[in-house]
């Protein structure tokens, strides 16, 4: 008399309880303030800057023509309207080889950090697999601001190399931040040597151009 209405019983227990379990889950996946992923979104560098990347990155370069391909870097990046007048890259102080090229993308990426050589900073990471960058060099087309400046050392470089002096981006409007007056002399004593300014006459060119295209300031 029992064996019917049990078994029609735990059917309908099984069916109220996926039931229960798929409402649940469906609450919970769209209910504001649910758990989620937090992800830092990626900052993507401009397609021209991987083709340019990649056709240099076998070549070894002395201290004026990495400096010029820098400068190059700032240069396409205001031409083509893809960012700010900074350009900078990592390379290997033995062999004068490139490893990663990076430039300013603060305002087609939303994301104040993005400076030229916080973009470099953190591709070559990627690409090495590893937070230090033992045995590199940071070769920016500017004088690092504030952030950039206070990030060389967590990065691992061993050297730097910049050519235009702060003042050219302060000329045109940037806000480099403050940091000690003679920062050169702070970086060597973390033990990185601070070359520069190199050709600044050629490393002015990118913030004379983006001035005259009324490029956001920031």
């Amino acid at each position: 008399m029992f064996g019917k209405d049990h078994h029609t019983d735990d059917s309908f227990n099984i069916r109220t309880m996926l039931t229960f379990c798929m409402l649940a889950f469906i609450c919970g996946c769209n209910t504001p303030g649910a758990p989620e992923s937090i992800m830092t979104p990626a900052v993507k560098m401009p397609e021209w800057l991987y083709r340019v990347e990649s056709e240099h990155l076998n070549k070894s370069m002395t201290d004026e023509e990495k400096m010029r391909f820098v400068i190059s870097l700032a240069l396409e990046n205001v031409d083509r309207g893809t960012g700010g007048p900074f350009g900078a890259a990592i390379f290997e102080i033995a062999t004068g080889k490139l490893v990663a090229a990076g430039v300013n993308s603060v305002v087609p990426a939303n994301q104040s950090w993005a400076h030229a050589e916080m973009t470099a900073f953190a591709r070559a990471q990627m690409l090495r697999q590893s937070f230090a960058l033992k045995g590199c060099m940071l070769v920016t087309s500017c004088e690092p601001c504030a952030m950039c400046f206070g990030a060389t050392p967590w990065s691992g470089v061993e050297q730097m190399l910049y050519g235009a002096p702060g003042d050219f981006a302060r000329e045109i409007g940037f806000d480099e931040g403050d940091k000690v007056s003679d920062w050169h002399s702070a970086l060597e004593k973390r033990g990185i040597k601070v070359t520069g300014p190199m050709l600044p006459d050629e490393a002015k060119v990118p913030f004379t151009l983006y001035h005259q295209k009324t490029g956001k300031i920031y």
